[in-house]
């Protein structure tokens, strides 16, 4: 399977979990010889407050703005970090983060995503759930979840 990869996704929230998991998705992408896709989703305000009237506008103006950040922070990232290489996608959209990867996972026909989880656990994690998880449900390709490194007891 890992040899027939030839796309992989790596979500960028811009949390140091998914800055591992980005890295450890460009070393497998460049193990395998496979591009790189780099998606951040700006989540509306209005998924979580109701938008009324004059709001909207200025909420789809910083929303586009935010979009535009994350690309240019993303582009930063690819020159410093992946030399710059064209093997790199980059791209920031607006919506539900979960429905917008899938949705880009299968209209770019990627073959694996590769994302970190949070670690949350206990009430929080029962709460609010596991985006991970979620995706892992919905996503039209296999969904590979790297934990975050632990500590080692002293």
């Amino acid at each position: 399977m890992i040899q027939n990869l030839k796309k992989i996704l790596a979500p960028i929230d811009f949390s140091e979990y998914s800055f591992e998991a980005m890295r450890g998705a460009w070393e497998l992408a460049r193990d395998v010889g496979a591009e790189l896709h780099l998606l951040h989703v700006v989540v509306p305000h209005h998924s979580y407050i109701p938008m009324f009237g004059a709001e909207q506008p200025a909420e789809a103006a910083r929303e586009t703005a935010m979009a535009e950040q994350a690309e240019e922070e993303m582009t930063r990232i690819k020159k410093d970090q992946m030399g710059n290489s064209g093997k790199v996608i980059i791209l920031a959209l607006v919506g539900n983060p979960i429905a917008k990867v899938a949705e880009y996972a299968a209209q770019n026909d990627i073959d694996l995503i590769l994302l970190a989880t949070h670690g949350r656990s206990g009430l929080e994690h029962i709460l609010i759930g596991s985006v991970a998880e979620k995706l892992a449900r919905v996503a039209p390709c296999s969904v590979m979840i790297m934990r975050r490194k632990r500590a080692a007891a002293s």
